[in-house]
């Protein structure tokens, strides 16, 4: 991959299919292979090196971000919990969890943003691309500015054998 950074944008929650929609993604790094100057083949670790900081926005989120304790938490904390291994040994629940161990293998470096709907009222989204930045709802404006903040500021030069890249 060639960007410093991989945004994975979907909407309502976090769920089985959004996991499953990312498989695309887990067959490009099986088509990846970093090869040593001896010709082997480089560890899942190791090539995590090259992947780029991956952010999961989620948009249109209504959900409460709380644990099974109703206790707070953070939306990289409902990310990691979604990306938790599931437990059991049958065929289906194998297949979900390589998705899983997959793209935290090589995505070390992932975060999650939960956006609320821009808007209240729902004949407006029809002209959203024409409404100025104002007339959204101050927490969209709010979560999306705090989304940019952190791309911007966490964003990395793309290096390749310790060497920057400059396209």
């Amino acid at each position: 991959m060639a960007s410093s950074c991989f945004i994975y944008n979907s909407t309502g929650s976090i769920d089985e299919n959004a996991i499953q929609n990312l498989s695309l993604v887990v067959n490009l790094t099986k088509s990846i292979q970093l090869k040593t100057g001896k010709n082997r083949d480089e560890d899942p670790d190791r090539i995590s090196y090259y992947f780029p900081s991956f952010y999961w926005v989620v948009r249109d989120f209504s959900l409460q971000l709380v644990d099974a304790d109703n206790n707070s938490i953070t939306s990289k904390e409902y990310l990691e919990g979604a990306l938790a291994p599931q437990k059991g040994t049958s065929e289906d629940v194998v297949e979900k969890n390589k998705i899983r161990r997959l793209l935290t293998t090589f995505f070390k470096d992932r975060e999650c943003f939960t956006l609320i709907r821009p808007l209240v009222d729902e004949l407006k989204l029809q002209d959203l691309d024409k409404l100025d930045f104002k007339e959204l709802r101050p927490d969209f404006v709010e979560q999306t500015l705090g989304l940019k903040k952190a791309v911007i500021d966490n964003i990395k030069i793309k290096t390749l054998n310790d060497q920057k890249l400059n396209g």
